[in-house]
Parts: structure tokens; C-alpha cells; sequence
């Protein structure tokens, strides 16, 4: 009798350890779906957000002249100036600096030696417009200094460099070659030195066949308008990106193509404009 009871008690236990892998099993696998269905769900989800954090990354934006939560300390803010024999030495411009704080103070020196020439074809850092014989000046040979960029310099090194803008993918695509064309709607504002008054002019629209890696060719209109009435001294240049193309991309990803540039001075810094420091990978 007593070899019955155990025999028993033996298969009640293997009964019971059966459900209970049975439910494990279950609740490991519905696990595994839900954290299936997460990944799915954050993967689609940030398809289209990707390349905003792109743009992001080591990047922060001022406001009201000042960066939050500043990390970096005290620094100096240069502009590039009269690369000499050595390229790897270039000459710098002090400008301005970023206090402990965050706050940017920007001081542009009164009174500078000019680089080079309003006419000198170098000076076109979009390069977006196809035929040069579409530019009108009235002084070519006017002197002339300008950039896109500040260099964010601490302890001698640059850490990163600062814009002034409303769009931080505006800003980022128009200091890089190989964005210059990009849809993103904004604007960049440039700082242009010139030693006498002088204007440059020049519209041109065309027609293009454009594409992006992973997409379909579309037909474009493009308008590149240059309408630069510059005074002595310093000058404010906007540069705004108006209407866009998209461009189906076959990873989902944002694609587009610029309708218009325009190339304008302007008295003074939009409200609605913001600085946008880039930090350096390295720092």
C-alpha cells in the first residue's frame, strides 16, 4: 500500500512541475512578443526622429544669449583669419567669448584687414548658384572678410564651433559641403566685413533633375537669389532656405531638395534667431 502512496505522490509532483514549465514557457514567450513588439514599435517609431537627434548630438541652442546648463567653462570665440604658409596654422580673430555661465557676448572688432576680394569667387561659401555671370557688383574689388562659423577656442584648442540661426539643421547644412542643397526650411546668418559700401546682385532659376541616395530623380525649380547692399564695416547676412522638395527615401528617412535661397543684409539680429554650439567629438 505504502508503494501505491509514494508511486502517487511521484506522479502529482511531475503533474504539477509540467504546468509550471508549461506557464514559464508561456509567460517567456508572450514575454519575448511584447519586448519583439517594443523593438518594432521603437524602430518605427524612430525612423523619422532620427535624423533630429542626429543633428542634436553635441549640439546645444542659446536662449536669450545664453546656453543652460553650460558645461564648458569659460571660453574664447575666433574666427579663422589669414591662413599663412603653414594651412595648419591659420591666424585667428577674437570676437566675443561664452562666460562660465553660458552667456555669449559677442565683440566684433571695429576695424579689420581684409582677406580678400567682394568679387574673388571664393567668397561664395554656398556655392549654390550655377552661373557667375549672373552677379552684379558695383566695387568687386571692395575688400572683403566673412564667415559662417565662430570657433569655440578653450586653453588654445577648439572645442567646437557656434551659428547663428533659427534652424539647427539649417545651421549644420549650411556650413557643409555636402548638405548645401538640403530642403530644410530656415535660415543662417553670416558675418560679413567689407572696407568700403558695395552691392552684389544676382538671380538665377533653374531647372533640375535632383536625387538623394535611396531615391527616385524628381523635377525641380530651383531659385538662388543674391540681393547684398553691403555697408562698411560689419554686415549681418541672412541666408534662408524657403520651400522644400521631398524626396521619397527608401529607409524612411527625411529627404528634400531646396526651392529657394535667399541671400539678404540685414540690420540686425531676428528675434527669433539662436545660437548653436557644436561640440567637438573628441571633447
Amino acid at each position: 500500500m505504502k508503494h501505491f502512496v509514494f508511486l502517487f505522490v511521484i506522479l502529482l509532483c511531475l503533474s504539477c512541475n509540467e504546468k509550471t514549465n508549461s506557464q514559464t514557457n508561456e509567460a517567456t514567450s508572450n514575454s519575448n512578443v511584447t519586448e519583439t513588439s517594443k523593438i518594432t514599435e521603437t524602430k518605427e517609431t524612430s525612423d523619422t526622429n532620427d535624423q533630429d537627434d542626429w543633428y542634436w548630438q553635441n549640439t546645444q541652442m542659446s536662449e536669450n544669449n545664453t546656453f543652460e546648463s553650460w558645461e564648458q567653462g569659460a571660453v574664447d570665440l575666433v574666427m579663422l583669419y589669414r591662413y599663412g604658409n603653414n594651412q595648419n596654422t591659420p591666424k585667428t580673430l577674437e570676437v566675443g567669448s561664452i562666460d562660465e555661465n553660458g552667456k555669449i557676448t559677442i565683440n566684433l572688432p571695429e576695424n579689420i584687414q581684409t582677406e580678400t576680394k567682394l568679387g574673388n569667387l571664393q567668397n561664395l561659401v554656398f556655392y549654390d548658384i550655377q552661373d557667375i555671370s549672373k552677379f552684379i557688383y558695383t566695387i568687386p574689388e571692395a575688400g572683403y572678410f566673412g564667415k559662417t562659423t565662430i570657433n569655440v577656442m578653450k586653453d588654445g584648442a577648439t572645442i567646437g564651433t557656434l551659428t547663428l540661426g533659427n534652424s539647427v539643421r539649417v545651421t549644420y547644412n549650411l556650413t557643409n559641403q555636402s548638405t548645401l542643397s538640403m530642403g530644410d526650411e530656415g535660415y543662417i546668418i553670416s558675418w560679413i566685413y567689407l572696407d568700403s559700401a558695395a552691392r552684389m546682385q544676382g538671380t538665377e532659376i533653374t531647372n533640375n533633375t535632383v536625387r538623394r541616395d535611396g531615391t527616385k530623380p524628381i523635377e525641380t525649380e530651383n531659385t538662388v537669389a543674391y540681393d547684398l547692399e553691403y555697408k562698411p564695416g560689419w554686415n549681418l547676412v541672412k541666408t534662408e532656405v524657403i520651400g522644400k522638395y521631398d524626396l521619397k527615401h527608401e529607409r524612411g528617412l527625411n529627404a528634400s531638395w531646396f526651392k529657394k535661397h535667399e541671400h539678404t543684409v540685414i540690420s540686425e539680429i531676428p528675434k527669433d534667431a539662436n545660437y548653436f554650439f557644436r561640440k567637438q567629438n573628441d571633447y
